[in-house]
């Protein structure tokens, strides 16, 4: 399959599958022609890229536990762990965002409660108002 078809094929653009290709995520031979040829399993390779992509993770991070989702028929926490482990720390880190994110509304709905207040104290919110709220 030529990179043309991938692209069609996947939805992601030639550019996209060339940066995937450098970033050692998708593998391709050079045709007699000079252009490229991928695997017929490429677009579920790709596939998963995006679905991880979407998930946080950078292309050096996929690039690490890729494997185990391409090469291997099964596979769990323990025939790679290296993947689980990096599943459970983007998970920690969305969650501290989300954390961060949630009080910057609350300060925001404190804000947009008080607005007109003329005092950086009233606009506040203090850490008690913030555990009652």
């Amino acid at each position: 399959m030529q990179i043309g078809e991938l692209a069609k094929a996947t939805g992601v653009s030639v550019r996209a599958l060339r940066h995937y290709e450098k970033q050692g995520l998708l593998a391709s031979r050079r045709a007699e022609n000079g252009y490229r040829v991928f695997r017929a399993d490429s677009a579920d390779r790709v596939g998963y890229i995006r679905l991880f992509l979407s998930c946080g993770f950078a292309t050096r991070e996929i690039a690490q536990f890729l494997p185990c989702y391409v090469d291997q028929a099964n596979f769990d926490k323990e025939s790679c762990p290296l993947g689980y482990e990096q599943h459970l720390e983007k998970l920690a880190e969305i969650e501290e965002l989300i954390a961060v994110l949630n009080d910057r509304r609350d300060r925001l709905h404190h804000a947009i409660a008080n607005f007109g207040a003329t005092t950086v104290e009233r606009l506040s919110v203090s850490t008690t108002a913030r555990q009652v709220a």
